[in-house]
């Protein structure tokens, strides 16, 4: 915590409660106006840019003024250590104190865990959410006959981690699923219960119904969305799961002028969108981007790689810190975690060749990183988006 703790007040101190970024300006906006106005709204009216549970939790400082920024990001210094802690509280339980050791090092000393934790964004949240998320899993896994409280947390983060990104859908989903395939295996090869489990038989007893309680999952989801959905209805006439900024976001990454970042200058240049609601501009918006991409799929195919190659560019995109000790730092971090995650792999993979699945439970670190990188192979690439991924490459790298 110490690291994110400095790294915020350096921050403060030489700028003070200053935004960087659109989207930090957007979700103080958020938080502030539902604070003192009693609704989720930006200044320039929009019910639901953006996913709540970020704002929700931005609105615990907004009340606070300026120095809640401060206090805000000091909490977010705060999830990062928990992250931290549970990044090697995971991999204690898979490998080992020594393996554990080499992750929790890693997540601490993640020079983009630390960066984001100072900026208004969901960065910090989502990373926590997600490895918790992955953790709970692994104990569901690993548990046959106690794994209500793994379930509970699977249930419950899966939603959450909707509600702070709406990307993050696709993952939870496919996250369950696999769960249900694995739990046909048994528990994970390294689970300390395995040989006792193997022993009673229990596993065997349990292999039929274990899938069947994931179904609570997906009902959890629809108990949690409910409310966010309704009150879209309410407000915007409909139901809005995912918010109202998936149409910028994909024509901003598939219209005619993307070139694989982020610039949406077109909401200001277009005059047939000055005048549209957000509901009108999302769809409108989703449609143009739709049908350019089933025009030119070889576009597609193109921009996929220069995103690619954004998502996973050793410095950072943005021009201020491409150079410097930030960019020596974020490269060297980079290039250790990425070889550390295949060797890694490859080594537990060898080793327990004749595991069934001797793969597949590994997929857990994994499928985050392919699914978000594949995402972000379709809409804007950038570094930022694979900040919370990190954290899985440093568990991979022990697995």
């Amino acid at each position: 915590m110490s690291l994110r703790t400095a790294w915020v007040l350096y921050r403060w101190h030489n700028h003070g409660p200053q935004l960087d970024y659109p989207d930090e300006e957007l979700h103080w906006q958020l938080a502030t106006n539902l604070v003192h106005s009693g609704d989720l709204i930006s200044n320039d009216g929009r019910f639901a840019a953006r996913m709540p549970l970020y704002p929700l939790f931005l609105a615990l400082f907004a009340g606070v003024g300026g120095h809640g920024i401060l206090v805000a990001r000091l909490a977010q210094a705060a999830l990062g250590a928990v992250t931290v802690g549970v990044a090697y509280r995971l991999s204690n339980d898979v490998s080992g104190r020594r393996w554990a050791a080499l992750t929790g090092l890693l997540v601490c000393c993640d020079p983009f865990g630390i960066f984001f934790a100072n900026l208004l964004l969901t960065e910090t949240l989502f990373t926590l959410l997600a490895v918790t998320f992955t953790a709970w899993a692994w104990h569901w896994l690993a548990r046959a006959g106690h794994a209500g409280l793994p379930l509970l947390g699977l249930a419950v983060l899966g939603p959450l981690l909707v509600l702070t990104r709406p990307s993050a859908v696709g993952w939870v989903v496919l996250a369950w699923l696999l769960l249900g395939w694995l739990a046909r295996y048994g528990p994970p090869p390294t689970a300390p219960s395995n040989s006792a489990l193997a022993a009673s038989g229990h596993w065997t007893d349990h292999v039929a119904r274990r899938p069947l309680s994931l179904l609570v999952c997906p009902l959890a989801l629809v108990v949690f969305m409910f409310p966010w959905g309704l009150r879209n209805q309410a407000v915007l006439g409909s139901w809005a799961w995912l918010s109202t900024n998936g149409g910028v976001t994909l024509y901003d990454a598939q219209g005619p002028q993307a070139d694989g970042s982020s610039n949406q200058a077109f909401l200001l240049l277009d005059p047939e969108l000055r005048g549209l609601d957000e509901l009108a501009l999302d769809q409108t918006l989703t449609r143009r981007a739709l049908r350019q991409m089933w025009a030119h799929p070889g576009r597609v195919v193109q921009l996929a790689g220069v995103k690619f190659l954004r998502t996973w560019s050793l410095t950072p995109n943005v021009a201020e810190y491409r150079s410097g000790p930030a960019a020596v730092a974020g490269a060297a971090y980079t290039l250790l975690l990425l070889l550390g995650a295949v060797i890694g792999t490859a080594r537990g993979v060898l080793a327990r060749r004749a595991a069934p699945p001797w793969f597949a439970w590994r997929l857990l670190a994994w499928l985050p990183i392919l699914y978000f990188t594949l995402v972000h192979c379709v809409y804007v690439g950038s570094v930022r988006y694979r900040a919370p991924l990190m954290p899985f490459l440093a568990l991979a790298t022990g697995w």
